[in-house]
């Protein structure tokens, strides 16, 4: 807050002819971009400041997502291994949403 407001000053007072300065409007419109701009920021570093930060609860779910192919380079998403070995386990398809397509039940059953 305290470089907008140096920020405003300057900008307020940029000229020595005083016809040459902005006009009000247009410092009160700086200002409050710099203020909403400051306030976001600051509001945004104490968020990343207060987060709980667990190292061990990343790694668990990276661990997790690479299991379940959320990091396949081709972008598919689910990796041709995994489905193959979750089709072979019974009763997978009975998880399945009661609006999921029939062609989506057939792939995942063979």
């Amino acid at each position: 807050m305290v470089i907008s407001i140096g920020i405003v000053i300057f900008f307020a007072k940029r000229h020595r002819n005083p016809r040459l300065r902005p006009k009000k409007g247009e410092v009160l419109l700086v200002a409050l971009i710099l203020f909403m701009g400051s306030g976001f920021f600051s509001h945004f570093t104490a968020e990343l400041l207060t987060t709980d930060f667990d190292e061990e609860r990343i790694k668990n779910k990276m661990k997790a997502a690479q299991a379940r192919g959320l990091s396949d380079p081709r972008g598919s998403g689910v990796r041709a291994d995994r489905i193959n070995e979750q089709g072979t386990e019974k009763g997978e398809t009975a998880n399945l949403p009661s609006e999921a397509p029939e062609e989506f039940r057939e792939i995942l059953e063979k």
